[in-house]
């Protein structure tokens, strides 16, 4: 009897013995795999092949150059084309500078005609996003290098609110980040206890100084679809119909007109073009309008980069993409342009622009495909305001 009960002891306590291993192993098992998880997480970004890469590389070097859109002004073009050519001799860069409102419409009629001449364009992102629709674009994504496509050089990383503005998070780059400044204001001339609200440009003594580049598009636009979110449509109709706006589509005409007080209000002002003036000892107190509004508005300015479908020199647009995303040539850009980068690696150039990592819920990107479609549906109303 006694033997009975110790066998049944020993049946029992072996059962129990087995599903206590069994449970001790898949617990180890997923401890292990949970620690595997995150040690690949904290492990650095992977490195690209070198000998792929020296491959594309010769691949550029035989296709000998690359034809780009981008930006005006001579400290763009100095990193732009100077910079990487120093690095690749062996690629000419073909840089026609202007504004993407003028590029659209010369790619939409090559395209008419069969033409593929562009690689990319470097510039403000609505151009980009009109040419994404009208399917002439590529997605750029895939053509990043691992050390480019790691998340956590990027603020927000690359599907967060700001690198990506495109929909599909693919097409078009944002590589600068900032406060987009809604207005340029000479304070040798106005005061900032006298100007510092969104709010006061439809203050009568400030009829007939404020100068805008055309507001149909680019950064003008933009700065106006700023004010109809925070203050409604009509605030347009009255900044542009009452308010005595001067309207240029030269944006170096327009820098000069703010240094020398012609108009010491700007919108759409490109802050590039600041820096000869200031290198001549002028236009330093032209300063970013801090605003007191509690959304703050984002932008990339001119610091976007977007491949263009059936680009003629794919390798050597790949070389150039690479380049210009990294570490080395963000902090050079910076350094030439004054413009905050979106990489978290590269120092801050603009202290009073740059975005806080800490609140990046109170921005409103104004970048994005949303707030694209956004102005399309205010400029109607932009357009009726400046015929009146």
């Amino acid at each position: 009897m006694q033997n009975k009960i110790n066998g049944k002891f020993l049946k029992k306590t072996g059962i129990i013995l087995i599903v206590a291993i069994c449970f001790g192993l898949a617990c180890s098992a997923s401890l292990l795999a949970a620690t595997s998880v995150k040690q690949s997480s904290t492990q650095p970004a992977s490195k690209a092949d070198p000998i792929e890469w020296k491959n594309v590389v010769e691949a550029a070097k035989k296709e000998g150059k690359i034809v780009m859109s981008g930006p005006p002004g001579e400290n763009w073009r100095t990193t732009l084309v100077d910079m990487f050519q120093q690095e690749y001799p062996e690629i000419t860069v073909e840089l026609t500078a202007g504004p993407g409102r003028n590029f659209l419409p010369r790619i939409r009629q090559e395209r008419k005609l069969g033409k593929k001449l562009w690689d990319f364009r470097v510039g403000g992102t609505d151009t980009v996003i009109e040419a994404k629709r009208d399917g002439f674009l590529a997605p750029i994504r895939p053509l990043l290098l691992p050390e480019i496509a790691d998340d956590s050089k990027w603020i927000g990383g690359l599907d967060g609110l700001f690198i990506f503005p495109d929909r599909e998070k693919k097409y078009i780059f944002a590589f600068n980040l900032y406060l987009l400044s809604v207005a340029y204001v000479n304070r040798d001339l106005i005061k900032e206890s006298d100007f510092k609200s969104i709010s006061q440009f439809l203050d009568p003594k400030f009829r007939g100084k404020i100068v805008m580049l055309t507001p149909t598009g680019g950064a003008s636009q933009k700065s106006l679809g700023y004010m109809a979110f925070m203050y409604g449509e009509n605030f347009i109709r009255e900044l542009l119909s009452k308010q005595d706006v001067a309207i240029t589509d030269d944006n170096r005409q327009q820098a000069e007109w703010v240094v020398r007080g012609k108009y010491p209000i700007a919108v759409g002002f490109v802050p590039p073009l600041l820096v000869p003036f200031q290198k001549q000892g002028l236009g330093k107190n032209v300063m970013a309008m801090a605003l007191e509004e509690t959304v703050i508005p984002t932008t990339t300015g001119s610091g976007s980069i977007s491949l263009l479908e059936g680009a003629p020199h794919p390798n050597a647009a790949k070389v150039y993409i690479n380049w210009l995303l990294s570490q080395k040539t963000m902090i050079m850009l910076t350094k030439n342009t004054k413009i905050n980068s979106s990489r978290t690696d590269v120092p801050i150039v603009s202290k009073g622009l740059a975005v806080d990592l800490e609140k990046l819920s109170k921005y409103r990107d104004c970048d994005t495909e949303e707030n694209s479609e956004f102005l399309d549906r205010l400029l109607p109303v932009i357009k009726e305001a400046l015929n009146k």
